[in-house]
């Protein structure tokens, strides 16, 4: 490969953690690639990349030839990238994934395999990951995924009039690994995890099948569930600059 996209994760942010389905599409609009500098503009992310070089979790990758990889970074490789750092689209993601592409001798075609690979390094940057970002990143395709591990590609029904899907920019850029960290803290709480169980998952189950289906009117209906649920209970992951915009396109 010579570019890596970015991604998308239409639904399942957190909840895959606790057994959700998601859905994650590649997004053509970012990419990043590996190129070689004499000079290089930003030394920080270099040291970051000799970090990740030297880390634990490549060092348990099978066939991953990390010798080279840091040969390599020494003599002035790096990754440029166009995809925004803090906003969800898979800057580590791709990272992983033109790590994995480029240096591993060994690469599995399993996409379970793969995910957990793909889990085990992307960690070094969130410390925790379920490998969504660079598995999706790295093999191009929608993915369905299931109970954490289970994965496969999506086959996706066309619609007859689809849905508007557009990012907006909260200017707000965060980290994923403070946000994931508080997600699992409130998941130990037992009225939160017996909403999740009740209420949150099982419209959230309705929302990814009705995308899958082409089934607009459930769409609609589940997507509003799944919002107010959000709104009420996820309120750290809802940025100010967007609350209001949220509670206007609920009602």
């Amino acid at each position: 490969m010579y570019h890596y996209y970015s991604k998308l994760l239409l639904f399942g942010e957190y909840v895959l953690l606790q057994g959700g389905a998601a859905l994650s599409i590649p997004m053509f609009t970012y990419k990043g690639k590996w190129i070689l500098q004499t000079q290089i503009p930003n030394p920080a992310f270099k040291e970051k990349l000799l970090q990740f070089a030297e880390s634990e979790q490549l060092a348990g990758v099978s066939g991953l030839d990390v010798a080279t990889l840091k040969q390599h970074l020494q003599a002035g490789l790096t990754f440029e990238s166009s995809i925004p750092v803090g906003y969800g689209l898979g800057s580590s993601g791709a990272v992983c994934a033109a790590i994995y592409d480029r240096y591993c001798q060994e690469k599995t075609q399993d996409l379970g395999e793969l995910k957990a690979v793909f889990a085990r390094m992307e960690s070094f940057f969130h410390g925790s990951s379920s490998g969504i970002d660079p598995l999706t990143i790295y093999i191009e395709k929608p993915l369905l995924i299931r109970n954490k591990s289970t994965v496969e590609i999506a086959s996706l029904k066309p619609w007859q009039q689809p849905p508007m899907v557009f990012l907006i920019d909260s200017k707000l850029p965060r980290q994923t690994g403070p946000l994931v960290q508080w997600f699992l803290e409130q998941s130990k709480k037992t009225d939160f995890a017996d909403a999740l169980t009740q209420e949150y998952l099982p419209a959230h189950e309705l929302l990814v099948q009705s995308w899958i289906n082409a089934r607009q009117q459930d769409f609609w209906d589940n997507l509003q569930r799944v919002s107010t649920f959000q709104l009420s209970h996820f309120g750290p992951m809802i940025p100010d600059t967007l609350r209001e915009l949220w509670i206007k396109s609920i009602s």
